[in-house]
């Protein structure tokens, strides 16, 4: 089966299944519950898309979705292997309605988040753009956020630039400061906590101290942007080489950093220092 939803302010998705179950269960939850509009296509455009879904039988379509890296296209993998890294999301093959809902509103939101980084940076006059070095502190997702689209009018390549830094700030503040790893997210994001967990810690005396550093600064041939949190780091390594697959979240937005918005990624001390280069045309 092949279905494709029109989705306000997400794009389309795309949908293929050989489960009959699925088959059933994706129109039900994304077309009743969510109001979205099904057509089918055999012939996906990627550019429309927003939003893969597919099981084992179309996991092989994965590997080109997300080829088209300009369009920051979410996936989501319904699999009898449930281990990370094959998709942006991955779900058991028992997947119930409730919690393949709450995975594709998250994908959305993502989507969403997307693409109003990329307005605000294609709509801000700043006078950050000629700005040689600064060093900035953080502590929210929504100060990420900021300085994300703030940093990156000073950068070629803006809008990609922009999309890669806010997933290392988010990375530095989630899995770093509030210690959320990769599995703890995925199960929060599927329980529709992930948000109310992420404030909860902000607020907790545990972590409400901690703080992102982030040092920027241009010379003529490299634009250099460093970012240090305060948690106990991680082992870097598996995520050194561009060959090398995502696991979960953390390893996602290193992997989607590295590949769309810097000239080089490299991480520094115990894993919570990272430098990220620009290189410069002359």
């Amino acid at each position: 089966m092949l279905a494709e939803l029109a989705t306000s302010g997400s794009g389309k998705v795309w949908a293929r299944f050989k489960d009959a179950r699925l088959a059933r269960l994706i129109p039900d939850v994304l077309g009743e519950d969510l109001d979205a509009t099904i057509a089918h296509d055999e012939d996906p455009d990627f550019e429309q898309i927003g939003i893969v879904i597919v099981d084992d039988a179309h996991a092989d379509i994965l590997a080109a979705a997300k080829a088209q890296t300009d369009a920051i296209i979410q996936t989501i993998l319904i699999s009898v292997d449930a281990s990370p890294g094959r998709a942006d999301f991955v779900l058991p093959a028992d997947v119930d309605a409730q919690i393949l809902k709450s995975v594709y509103l998250a994908a959305s939101e993502y989507r969403s988040q997307v693409a109003s980084l990329r307005r605000d940076v294609a709509s801000r006059q700043s006078a950050v753009g000629t700005i040689n070095h600064g060093q900035f502190v953080l502590s929210s997702l929504d100060e990420a956020r900021n300085l994300a689209t703030m940093l990156a009018l000073a950068c070629p390549n803006s809008d990609l630039v922009a999309i890669g830094l806010q997933e290392l700030l988010i990375n530095a503040v989630e899995h770093g400061n509030l210690e959320i790893t990769s599995d703890e997210k995925q199960q929060l994001i599927i329980e529709g906590k992930w948000r109310d967990e992420v404030e909860r810690r902000l607020a907790s005396p545990d972590y409400a101290g901690r703080v992102v550093l982030v040092n920027f600064r241009r010379g003529e041939r490299m634009i250099s942007i460093t970012i240090q949190d305060d948690g106990d780091g991680f082992e870097f390594d598996n995520y050194a080489e561009s060959d090398v697959p995502s696991e979960g979240y953390r390893g996602r937005g290193i992997a989607m950093a590295r590949d769309l918005s810097f000239s080089s990624l490299t991480y520094l001390g115990r894993g919570n220092l990272v430098e990220a280069t620009i290189l410069l045309q002359n």
